[in-house]
């Protein structure tokens, strides 16, 4: 029988900063103004397009707009639309403000609570940092939804802020684009499984790209019998995700390694995620990575990647108005991700082509919806 789900979303624990009320405010006021924003401003980018932006285009080209990056130039020639653009990047900067000072105000005590968990001598999961191994800076160099620092922020040998600033800036962040505390993507794709293949007992998981580690928890409390490993580049990032996991009670091996050369023998899992790890890495990384899942999963495992539901949009005018992630999100990899035949890498991969499929499902909560591309690896 299913257990109950965990919460992933706004739980406490000590890792997580003693918030001011004027902080609280501060954050309250940003997912108030992005929901405006959305509601009021960014909806009327059609009528934006349409009545200024090409028009402009028109008097500028002598035509009207065709490639995609031309339907991009004539919506940013629309004021409004400038306008929201502006507002909204500035609102962005003030989630990281909202979030980072806090964080940084109350890191050492954040810090001293997480070496409590990481050096205790009884632990259900554990941490395994590399010193040798430098982040790829395909992501370590981007500040990814101007996350300060990047995901793979480092400070020091107990620095935690990088999955601190993960946690908070994404729970801020869901709350203003119609997400809920008590959403978990991981609880969507279990749902997912469930339903396509209902006596499917992974007995080890491994969870690409886990960050602050929310879901890599949440798979550990999904499937108690498991053994879960979970990769991310940052050792902070990691430092943070272990800690976390511990103060939750459940056990997780924690690896500093990159998803792209997994330091696994073959055929050592049954069940491999990854969420919305797929956006984040570039065409090279995202194919061998794939591969990279398909040399360790186990004949009869199951690979299930999720990732934001942008993928399917026709829409020119909506795929310019997502472009704008990539020019001033700190989303280098957004239209990678969006144009890439993803079926086609996984049979390339060795996935046979009909083991594949593809899925746009619900969120446990909230209206957001997710895409995912699942397979199951062929004896």
């Amino acid at each position: 029988m299913k257990r109950e789900e965990m919460k992933v979303r706004d739980v406490a624990h000590p890792m997580l900063p003693r918030l001011a009320p004027e902080d609280r405010s501060r954050q309250r006021a940003v997912v108030a103004l992005r929901k405006l924003l959305t509601a009021k401003v960014r909806s009327g980018h059609h009528r934006r397009f349409v009545e200024d932006g090409v028009p402009a285009f028109v008097a500028e080209h002598g035509r009207s707009p065709e490639a995609m990056e031309e339907v991009e130039e004539a919506l940013f020639n629309a004021a409004g639309y400038r306008m929201w653009s502006a507002a909204d990047r500035g609102l962005q900067a003030t989630l990281g403000l909202s979030v980072g000072e806090p964080i940084f105000r109350d890191a050492e005590r954040m810090e001293a609570s997480a070496s409590t968990f990481i050096n205790a001598t009884a632990k259900k999961g554990s941490l395994h940092l590399n010193p040798t191994y430098e982040p790829s800076p395909e992501v370590a160099a981007l500040d990814i939804h101007l996350q300060p620092g990047g995901y793979a922020l480092n400070r020091h040998d107990k620095d935690i802020v990088a999955g601190a600033l993960y946690e908070m800036g994404g729970n801020v962040f869901s709350f203003s684009v119609g997400g809920r505390k008590d959403d978990s993507k991981a609880a969507a794709v279990v749902r997912l499984i469930e339903d396509r293949f209902p006596e499917f007992r992974p007995g080890r998981i491994l969870d690409l790209g886990c960050s602050a580690g929310a879901a890599s928890a949440a798979y550990a409390w999904q499937y108690p019998e498991a053994n879960v490993d979970a990769v991310d580049i940052g050792a902070g990032m990691l430092r943070y995700a272990h800690a976390r996991a511990e103060a939750l009670g459940v056990g997780v091996a924690f690896w500093q390694m990159d998803a792209s050369a997994l330091d696994f023998a073959n055929s050592s899992f049954d069940l491999i995620v990854g969420h919305n790890l797929l956006h984040e890495i570039g065409d090279k990384k995202r194919r061998q990575m794939i591969g990279e899942c398909h040399r360790v999963l186990k004949p009869g495992g199951l690979l299930v990647l999720q990732d934001v539901n942008t993928r399917f949009i026709t829409d020119p005018i909506v795929q310019a108005d997502i472009a704008w992630e990539k020019h001033f999100n700190g989303e280098g990899f957004w239209e990678s991700y969006g144009n890439a035949n993803l079926a086609a890498e996984l049979n390339e991969a060795g996935f046979h082509r009909e083991d594949i499929s593809e899925h746009e499902i619900a969120a446990v909560a909230g209206a957001l919806r997710w895409y995912v591309i699942m397979a199951e690896k062929g004896n």
